[in-house]
């Protein structure tokens, strides 16, 4: 083993992303990061080398690989926590690796039982919590009588892909072939998760979780894309929410990260709400992505990053206390981000981007059209066209904020202008 060169506790992170990398050492971590380089650009692994104390990269792909990888970087490096917060699919492999070495923060079976959401439905079934009608089903030869039997319209999903993709509402028989077509272009043969169609607003839940206690951070609203996938176009944080519905939402998510057997860290849970009461659609052992942790700190104030290492810090410092969790953040603004979606064609024209980026309340704006370009369609949340984030002292406030970018930004495409609130004119007239 190489002899640590300084007395910082040594974290060894799998895909950290960079400013995982810096909150966790200004929290006193000697950081190792452990990458796939086919999933971030050069540049931003780049960054993320510059900034880690050691930096290795390896093919997530290969499980066995990885939890050699990891077991030999631990002992190497004297690593005495490994830990993975960041796309669900090598999590387990990660988890079970450090439980081999007794540096995991989390049970592996624990983490399974989040990243797999057939597992999850059968838990929640088990225990009689959120009961929705489902079925899994091994391979995508079983997907159409497994919807005639749960009932149409049903949700398709696959158990193990992240980020929407793959989700298909099944509406009609016809409806076979555009689902086959989605599930191609993953290369995505199964297992699938086919369950009943929640209907109703739904919301995700941030919490954070440290020896085996979920403090709620907020409850945001999501604002999603139409049938059959679902894409999220937005989020609004805080939730507009009445408090008996707050709270039976919180009391749902908090009840399942205990049935699951979760002890530390941040979790993201979905819940919609149904005229039967709120239903858990899904959750993940990681932060809210869609930039949802940036509008928990512009509403609120609270680093929701940097608390997961703090907390860290203090469950290193004192192993084995419980050493008590931050009180829930208040909010004293709303902070919303939308997604751009635009019309498939070419980009003959961006209208109104420098000056949209230039209003006090814009927190973020990012478009990723330029003239000359090719629109894609919008399949899932990382096809979607850049994003801009506002605030505002009251949600009315941030809304109408939302509302003015939207429409101050256009993007002509073959010869129609189209604003980013969805209204299109023909080039040369008002839209």
């Amino acid at each position: 083993m190489t002899a640590p060169a300084d007395d910082r506790p040594r974290l060894l992170m799998v895909m950290p992303y960079r400013q995982f990398v810096s909150k966790a050492q200004a929290e006193g971590f000697w950081v190792g990061a452990l990458w796939d380089p086919r999933l971030e650009t050069p540049e931003y692994l780049a960054d993320v080398r510059a900034r880690a104390d050691l930096y290795v990269e390896t093919d997530f792909a290969d499980p066995e690989l990885l939890r050699h990888t990891l077991r030999t970087l631990a002992r190497e490096h004297g690593a005495t926590l490994i830990y993975h917060i960041g796309r669900e699919e090598t999590m387990v492999t990660a988890y079970e690796a450090a439980e081999d070495l007794h540096a995991e923060l989390n049970p592996s079976e624990a983490i399974r039982r989040l990243a797999d959401k057939a597992a999850m439905r059968d838990l929640l079934a088990r225990r009689g919590l959120s009961p929705v009608a489902f079925e899994a089903v091994p391979t995508r030869r079983e997907v159409p009588d497994a919807v005639e039997r749960i009932g149409r319209p049903a949700v398709v999903k696959p158990t193990a892909l992240a980020g929407s993709r793959g989700v298909f509402l099944w509406r009609e028989p016809r409806d076979r072939a555009e689902w086959t077509a989605v599930v191609d272009r993953y290369g995505h043969d199964g297992p699938f998760l086919v369950e009943e169609y929640l209907r109703g607003p739904e919301y995700s839940v941030e919490t954070l979780s440290r020896d085996g206690v979920h403090q709620v951070v907020g409850i945001t609203e999501k604002l999603l894309g139409p049938p059959p996938l679902f894409v999220e176009v937005g989020h609004v944080h805080p939730a507009p929410l009445h408090e008996d519905r707050r709270r039976a939402v919180e009391d749902l998510t908090t009840a399942f990260l205990t049935a699951c057997g979760y002890r530390f860290g941040p979790a993201h849970t979905e819940v919609i709400w149904t005229a039967r009461g709120p239903r858990l659609v899904e959750s993940q052992a990681r932060l809210g992505g869609d930039r949802i942790p940036r509008l928990v700190e512009l509403a609120t104030g609270l680093d929701i990053e940097r608390e997961i290492f703090a907390a860290l810090a203090a469950r290193s410092a004192a192993p084995g206390t419980a050493a008590a969790l931050f009180g829930p953040p208040t909010a004293t603004a709303t902070a919303i981000v939308r997604f751009f979606t635009f019309p498939p064609g070419r980009v003959d024209d961006v209208q109104g981007l420098e000056k949209a980026a230039s209003l006090p309340y814009v927190d973020e704006l990012t478009l990723r059209l330029r003239p000359g370009d090719t629109v894609p369609a919008v399949l899932d949340s990382k096809s979607r066209h850049g994003h801009v984030v506002v605030h505002g002292a009251s949600a009315e406030e941030a809304r109408a904020r939302c509302g003015e970018v939207l429409a101050a930004i256009e993007v002509v495409v073959d010869s129609t202008v189209v604003r980013a609130d969805g209204r299109t004119g023909p080039l040369g007239t008002p839209v």
